[in-house]
């Protein structure tokens, strides 16, 4: 173990925590002072919603703290209120929910592909998507991010085996921030007959996904939903057939009451929250614009924006001058991706004037660590 982290150490890869003191909303305190916050998932700001609150206070009250058990052991009402209500928003038949996101990927993946299967998975698909393919024992391929060409020439040879084929795509990816070819990959449905499953887990919210050929919508309630767990919905089949066979499911505590009680309350806010995904959307187009304008490449098409610095040195440098100027961005470095970035995570209620102090940040340290042209010096 030792030399293994002094490995790390010595390639700018050893990982530590960042502790913050309060909620995580568009502002942190960190070490005793406020920073900007631009690393949270909260993107619509409803872990410290009164409504979202107030009903994980008195679900405290009804239900305790915990569920104490599995869920075919111990099963609340709570818990069939919010499936109830993931499958209304999904426009599925039935929905349920798992105590993570990783396990809910995980537990679907495993359970429904199996030994003489076939996976076809996006190359920069989350970890727990890649994880639930190891351990499903499925054959995986694995295609071009976002190439539909080459997902359609792996297509074209693995349809000769008459196996059946599951497709699994992030629906908008968690590093680089851009949105898989939905529309292009649904259109390959009906020629090779395969099962299309999707991550919705940074698109709750902020895209609409509830196309009747996605066989499996899975998200999480940890982000935009502003609680913990994660979620499946579709066809009733489907809900009951991981019931019986998901593993991650049937052996893991049931969500904790608070986080149903509160993922409810902010799923309902989210269905009638057209003003909130607009202001999301204006932060985030104000922000890669800008940070364009001085210079960077801000990649991206959404909430997420990825600076790719490269180097792991830098990008840390990066990370702690941000620090000083009280802004708080992560660097995130290999192996959870291949080129070394910060990446700026933006939120509905950031304000103009929270945006424009961090791009001054960023202009101040970019042209000091010569990584924006002299021009906008």
């Amino acid at each position: 173990m030792k030399e293994k982290l002094k490995e790390l150490k010595n390639k700018n890869l050893f990982r530590d925590f960042r502790t913050i003191t309060g909620s995580c909303s568009n502002t942190s305190t960190y070490n005793g002072k406020e920073y900007i916050m631009l690393a949270s998932n909260n993107y619509f700001g409803l872990n410290t919603n009164h409504k979202v609150i107030a009903a994980a206070k008195k679900s405290i009250d009804k239900y305790g703290t915990g569920n104490e058990a599995s869920r075919l052991i111990v099963n609340l009402d709570l818990h069939a209120k919010l499936e109830k209500e993931i499958a209304s928003y999904r426009k599925c038949s039935a929905a349920m929910v798992f105590s993570s996101g990783y396990a809910a990927n995980t537990g679907i993946i495993s359970s429904i592909a199996g030994k003489g299967d076939i996976i076809l998975s996006d190359q920069l698909n989350h970890a727990s998507i890649i994880d639930g393919c190891r351990l499903s024992k499925a054959t995986t391929h694995i295609y071009q991010h976002c190439n539909v060409e080459h997902l359609k020439t792996i297509l074209k040879k693995v349809k000769k085996n008459n196996k059946k084929i599951l497709i699994v795509t992030d629906t908008v990816f968690s590093m680089d921030g851009d949105i898989a070819p939905l529309n292009q990959i649904i259109e390959l449905k009906d020629k090779y007959n395969f099962m299309l499953m999707v991550d919705d887990a940074h698109a709750i919210g902020v895209l609409d996904t509830n196309f009747k050929e996605i066989d499996i919508h899975m998200g999480t309630l940890s982000k935009a939903l502003a609680s913990q767990g994660g979620y499946v919905a579709g066809s009733k089949e489907l809900i009951e057939f991981l019931r019986n066979f998901s593993r991650p499911f049937i052996y893991s505590t049931g969500l904790a009451p608070p986080n149903a009680a509160a993922a409810l309350a902010a799923l309902k806010i989210l269905r009638n929250g057209k003003k909130l995904r607009r202001k999301l959307l204006d932060n985030s187009n104000y922000m890669r614009s800008n940070l364009n304008k001085l210079g960077f490449d801000a990649l991206g098409e959404l909430q997420i924006i990825p600076l790719i610095i490269g180097e792991n040195k830098k990008t840390m440098q990066f990370q702690k001058s941000l620090e000083i100027e009280r802004i708080f961005v992560t660097g995130i470095r290999p192996p959870t991706v291949q080129n070394a970035r910060l990446r700026i995570s933006i939120m509905a209620t950031h304000t103009r004037q929270q945006l424009d102090k961090s791009l001054k940040a960023f202009n101040k340290i970019g042209t000091k660590m010569g990584l924006v042209p002299h021009a906008q010096r």
